[in-house]
């Protein structure tokens, strides 16, 4: 059974491009473009795992973590944070995330912190 991936991010070359990859992998790829969407994703049904970025308009990366928090069984998907910033990893340990990456974003490196957040 296939994994699903909730990809949240504003920038739509970001989002296309990792989906299309990942699928290609054997995900399953939900991506939307804003933390309020994700959240609607999240009220549907659960997925297994949601690669996040912090700077967003509308709804940052922290709103949303806070906010899903509200929907039962949302907080069981890892998350998998990026950001631009690369001192930030005290903070995103403190609101429970599981891993981080640099943008630019480089799709092997998500990639392999896919495979070992999800242990597979």
């Amino acid at each position: 059974m296939s994994k699903t991936i909730l990809i949240v991010d504003d920038e739509d070359i970001v989002v296309d491009i990792a989906r299309r990859k990942l699928i290609q992998e054997g995900y399953m790829v939900i991506g939307v473009g804003d933390g309020e969407k994700a959240l609607q994703v999240l009220r549907e049904g659960p997925v297994d795992l949601i690669v996040l970025d912090v700077e967003m308009p509308n709804m940052n990366g922290y709103t949303f973590m806070a906010e899903r928090e509200k929907i039962p069984g949302a907080t069981d998907a890892p998350v998998i944070v990026l950001t631009a910033y690369d001192s930030m990893e005290p903070i995103f340990k403190r609101h429970g995330i599981r891993a981080y990456l640099q943008k630019p974003l480089q799709f092997r490196d998500l990639l392999l912190k896919i495979r070992e957040v999800l242990g597979v």
